[in-house]
């Protein structure tokens, strides 16, 4: 999914919510930098270094720019942004809820990255 499409569907979702797109590609950046940071790299997963948000940053993010989650999971992203639309709006139950489906959806990533790529096991102590 690219960022364009995830902040398009975000706004489908929440009409009118009155967040800006700059603040939206914020939000991606972070999102992307923390699956990066606490899913991708500690498992050493191949394959991921020239995608993402956060290698861009919130002011050199294009609409184009390809984001960390592979289909089918990149479905957490729209989720995510309304999370945050909904938060910074204070509707904290429709957050609850953004936020549930943001994280199944991440959660079934990181199982899939457990499952698929595999660090060698010399470099692993489990």
């Amino acid at each position: 999914m690219t960022a364009g499409e995830a902040i398009g569907q975000a706004r489908a979702m929440r009409p009118g919510c009155g967040i800006g797109e700059d603040q939206m590609k914020g939000w991606l950046c972070r999102q992307d930098g923390e699956i990066r940071e606490r899913i991708v790299r500690p498992g050493g997963a191949g394959g991921f270094e020239d995608t993402g948000a956060d290698l861009l940053g919130a002011e050199g993010l294009a609409d184009s720019a390809e984001l960390l989650a592979p289909f089918p999971f990149d479905g957490m992203y729209p989720h995510y942004l309304c999370a945050m639309v909904d938060a910074a709006l204070g509707e904290n139950e429709r957050y609850a809820g953004e936020m549930t489906r943001c994280n199944a959806l991440l959660g079934e990533f990181a199982a899939w990255l457990r499952r698929n790529h595999r660090p060698p096991a010399r470099q692993v102590i489990w």
